[in-house]
C-alpha cells in the first residue's frame, strides 16, 4: 500500500489546519510501514489506529472552531462530512478490524478508506474554505431521506442475499476499497432526463452473491459472475426505486460493468445525488445515484 506524499497543493493557507493535516499524513505513513514488523503487528496496529482516530477527531474539532470563527457559510455541510466519518465510517472500519483480529486485509481497508477520504476532503472541502478551489458541487439531501434510503438498501441486501449490512458512509466519495466490481445502470425519464445508478460489489461479496444466485459455490469472478452482477444490480435498483420520486417514470436503457477509473471520474466531475457505502458480512457494497 502506498500513500500520497504531502505537497504544497494540499495547503489551505491556515497554519493550524495545515500542520494538523501534515501530522495526519505522517501518522498514516507510519501505519503503512507496520507490515514490515510482523512480530508486533497487532499491538502496533491497535496503538496506531487508536492514535489516528483520536488525532483525527481532535483535528475536526479545531477545524470546525476555525470555520465558525470566520462564519464559513458551508459550515453545516462540512461538519456533516466530519460527523459521517466519525459516527459511521470509523466505527464500521474498526469493527471489521476487531472481528478479523487485525487481519492485514482489514487494516488495509481501514487505512485505504481513511487515506483516500482525508486526501479527497483536503483537496475539495478544506481548500474551498480559503478559496483555493471552487466550492464543491455537492447535493445536500435531508438527513432523514438519506437514513431512509440506507435502511431500504440494508433491507434489500438482507432479502435478496440473506446478508446483514450496516451503513459505513452516507457520503461515499470514491475511496478505493480494493478489488471491486462496478455496474452502471442508465435510465431515462419520460421527459428525456438521464438518470444513472452505480452499484459496487467487493469481490468476496460478488462470489457470495453469485454462489447464492446459482446455488453452487463460485470461486472466481468470471464472465458468468459479471453477468449475474448485472442482473443483481437491476434487481436491487428495482426494489429501491420506490424511494426515488422520479424512478417510476424511468426506463432502463443500458447496464454494463465499468472500471474503478470510470467511477473515479464520476466523483471528479460531479458528486452523485446519493452516494452510500455499506459493509456486509461478505464485503463492501456501494450505491450511488446521479440524477
Amino acid at each position: 500500500m502506498t500513500i500520497m506524499e504531502w505537497n504544497d497543493r494540499l495547503n489551505i493557507g491556515v497554519e493550524l489546519v495545515d500542520n494538523a493535516h501534515k501530522k495526519l499524513f505522517s501518522v498514516m505513513r507510519r501505519m503503512v510501514k507496520l507490515q514490515e514488523n510482523p512480530e508486533n503487528y497487532k499491538l502496533l496496529c491497535q496503538e496506531g489506529i487508536k492514535y489516528f482516530k483520536n488525532y483525527t477527531l481532535k483535528h475536526f474539532s479545531e477545524e470546525e472552531e476555525y470555520m465558525r470563527s470566520i462564519q464559513y457559510h458551508r459550515y453545516e455541510m462540512h461538519k456533516r462530512l466530519h460527523d459521517n466519518l466519525r459516527d459511521k465510517t470509523l466505527p464500521v472500519l474498526e469493527k471489521e478490524v476487531l472481528e478479523t483480529d487485525y487481519s492485514i486485509e482489514s487494516v488495509q481497508h481501514f487505512m485505504g478508506v481513511c487515506m483516500a477520504w482525508i486526501t479527497q476532503h483536503i483537496m475539495s472541502e478544506d481548500r474551498a474554505i480559503t478559496g483555493k478551489v471552487p466550492m464543491p458541487r455537492m447535493t445536500s439531501r435531508p438527513e432523514n431521506e438519506i437514513a431512509a434510503l440506507c435502511e431500504s438498501v440494508i433491507g434489500i441486501l438482507k432479502t435478496i442475499l440473506g446478508l446483514d449490512a450496516q451503513t459505513a458512509s452516507e457520503h461515499y466519495s470514491g475511496e478505493d476499497l480494493g478489488s471491486m466490481v462496478f455496474c452502471r445502470l442508465s435510465y431515462r425519464t419520460e421527459k428525456g432526463k438521464p438518470v444513472r445508478a452505480y452499484l459496487g460489489f467487493e469481490e468476496p461479496l460478488v462470489l457470495t452473491a453469485v454462489s447464492e444466485m446459482m446455488g453452487a459455490h463460485v470461486k472466481k469472478v468470471d464472465k458468468m459472475a459479471l453477468s449475474a452482477v448485472q442482473l443483481l444490480s437491476e434487481s436491487i435498483m428495482k426494489n429501491l426505486s420506490q424511494q426515488f420520486v422520479y424512478a417510476d417514470a424511468c426506463k432502463l436503457e443500458k447496464e454494463n460493468i465499468i472500471s474503478y477509473e470510470i467511477m473515479q471520474k464520476l466523483f471528479l466531475n460531479a458528486c452523485p445525488a446519493v452516494s452510500l457505502l455499506f459493509r456486509t458480512e461478505a464485503g463492501y457494497f456501494v450505491c450511488c445515484v446521479q440524477a
